[in-house]
């Protein structure tokens, strides 16, 4: 069964649809909403500011936060107290911290990895959370109706809010959370937008579950050996490698710092900054080894452009497929020996500041046994902003950290073997702030400091 993502603004119906769908699949569902909720129910109460973004990202990664049917904090059920004007009325600022949204976002792909399916809502799902989800839905419906649900879910003995005041917040925290720098609310480029303006649930989830059956019958096109690598194919790559990396210098102005800290030998794992289209190309200049990227199956079609993409690094992956898919392809890659990169970040971001990161990078490097590498990037963004499809010459720098050993040796064929979520979690904060670190660095080169 796949992830289903499903965004959208406040009183979309996002929280019926996704529990109707839920129940029908038979699978787990995750409010991701309520978990900004709580920690800001959890923060009014003791008293910390919207504005303290050390002290919320604190909270949001100690609270002892659970949520199902119903949500509890640190052992009380907040169900209710979570949905009261209070809440909304800062919930926004709250959630808009990145430090706030990445420990939040770690325990949501945390959750998705031990249910390995379920639906998940939220406003952010299928851009950031899970860029790869199977299904990405966005929902939405006009201000009146929204409005008209919201009033209705926080009516007291008293009687319900006035409409005007609720649609007049509800409008607020659009405004706040799609302008926001970080994770803003916007449709994913692939989701199904649905309005539900007059619409039942059930005919929503209709809808809906009509899009999985696909999604659940596609092909495992990916599912290919990974080839070892040959002195025909190291030769066709060092040729291939320098007419790129040549033609890349004209675009990208600027220097490789610390490729002496790469391991000259052996499988390892490089984690770098993810800002443009082109970091693959300043990557490449790190090392002379072939390295392996992830690429999704969709793009292998025929044998001799499959067999130029795989010799040139790429390696399919079935992104309707599970996470465990993707994990054990990049195992087959480091078990053969060979350098594996991939952007912890799972999509591009902007700004100079690392996002969200997932724990995948770090799960390999444990699992495998082998060392990972934080590099740090700067000015790609410049030379090839998101929605451009020509790069244009710019300063750039690229910083290559000490690679982080992982202390745990475990091996790709031993089935048995399991990694602590705790090493995990550990590993993938110090590769977070030596990616940061790096990344600061390279900013300083590139300003000329």
């Amino acid at each position: 069964m796949p992830v289903i993502a499903i965004d959208g603004p406040s009183g979309a119906g996002k929280s019926s649809v996704a529990a109707a769908l839920a129940a029908r699949l038979g699978v787990g569902r995750l409010d991701t909403g309520a978990m900004y909720r709580a920690v800001t129910l959890c923060a009014l109460r003791r008293g910390i500011p919207a504005s303290d973004a050390a002290a919320l990202a604190g909270l949001a990664r100690d609270l002892d936060l659970k949520v199902g049917g119903r949500v509890t904090a640190d052992g009380e059920d907040v169900t209710e107290a979570i949905r009261t004007p209070e809440v909304d009325a800062a919930v926004s600022e709250v959630s808009a911290h990145a430090a706030v949204r990445a420990a939040l976002v770690a325990r949501q792909r945390s959750w998705v990895a031990a249910h390995q399916s379920g639906v998940v809502e939220g406003r952010d799902i299928g851009t950031v959370v899970l860029p790869d989800a199977a299904v990405k839905v966005f929902l939405t419906a006009s201000a009146a109706e929204r409005a008209r649900r919201r009033a209705a879910d926080q009516a007291t003995p008293a009687g319900a809010r006035d409409l005007a005041e609720v649609e007049a917040a509800i409008g607020a925290r659009d405004r706040s959370d799609s302008t926001r720098p970080d994770s803003p609310l916007v449709p994913a480029d692939d989701a199904v937008v649905i309005d539900s303006t007059g619409r039942s649930i059930d005919s929503i989830v209709d809808e809906i579950a009509g899009l999985v059956a696909p999604a659940r019958a596609a092909p495992d096109a990916g599912r290919r050996p990974v080839r070892p690598i040959s002195r025909r194919v190291r030769w066709f790559y060092a040729v291939c490698r320098g007419i790129a990396v040549g033609a890349g210098r004209l675009v990208l102005l600027g220097p490789i710092v610390g490729a002496e800290n790469l391991p000259r030998s052996g499988p390892f794992l490089i984690a770098p900054l993810h800002r443009s289209d082109v970091d693959f190309l300043i990557v490449a200049r790190i090392t002379r080894r072939r390295l392996r990227f992830i690429a999704k199956s969709g793009i292998f079609v025929n044998r001799p452009f499959n067999w130029l993409i795989e010799t040139l690094g790429a390696f399919p992956v079935n992104r309707l497929a599970t996470d465990r898919e993707a994990f054990n392809r990049c195992l087959e890659v480091l078990g053969a020996g060979e350098p594996l990169v991939i952007f912890p970040e799972g999509t591009r971001n902007s700004g100079p500041t690392i996002g969200p990161t997932r724990e995948g990078a770090a799960y390999l490097a444990l699992r495998a046994g082998v060392p990972l590498v934080p590099v740090g990037i700067a000015g790609t963004d410049r030379t090839m902003p998101r929605g451009k499809r020509i790069p244009r010459p710019a300063r750039v720098a690229c910083v290559v950290g000490k690679p982080i050993m992982t202390g745990v040796e475990h091996h790709a064929a031993d089935e048995g073997s399991r990694v602590p979520r705790s090493a995990v979690h550990a590993l993938t904060e110090e590769m977070r702030g030596a990616i940061q670190t790096l990344s600061d660095e390279a900013a300083r080169i590139v300003a000329g400091h």
